[in-house]
């Protein structure tokens, strides 16, 4: 089982020069989408993101937030029993794509919530 979010941002990123620790993100080839994966350092969780198909839309709540994000990622950390570096990573994650496109919103177990920038 994981723990999955979408976030939904207003520009498209590069991946996986966007994200933390960049140089440890693995791609994966599939036939039709492109996953990144990031190992945990004693591989036993892993984080891994992807891009959602252009045809997904975000929901109105999340709309609402942020009215003009128009492109979604998945990341999803596997197990959801991750220690607290998992989290940690799914969590900066989030930021990184936040700082890159001025905001995001995260939609997921804890609901629809708003993810401002920082400096």
């Amino acid at each position: 089982m994981s723990m999955d979010v979408a976030i939904w941002v207003t520009c498209l990123v590069s991946v996986p020069a966007d994200l933390p620790e960049s140089n440890n993100w693995n791609t994966e080839n599939w036939e039709d989408f492109v996953s990144y994966v990031y190992p945990s350092p004693n591989m036993d969780w892993q984080l891994i993101l992807e891009k959602l198909d252009d045809t997904e839309s975000p929901t109105e709540q999340a709309l609402t937030l942020i009215p003009d994000i128009k492109h979604g990622y998945v990341l999803s950390l596997e197990p959801i029993g991750a220690d607290e570096l998992g989290y940690k990573m799914l969590d900066e994650s989030i930021q990184f794509l936040a700082n890159k496109c001025g905001g995001a919103v995260v939609e997921g177990p804890a609901g629809v919530q708003k993810v401002a920038p920082k400096p």
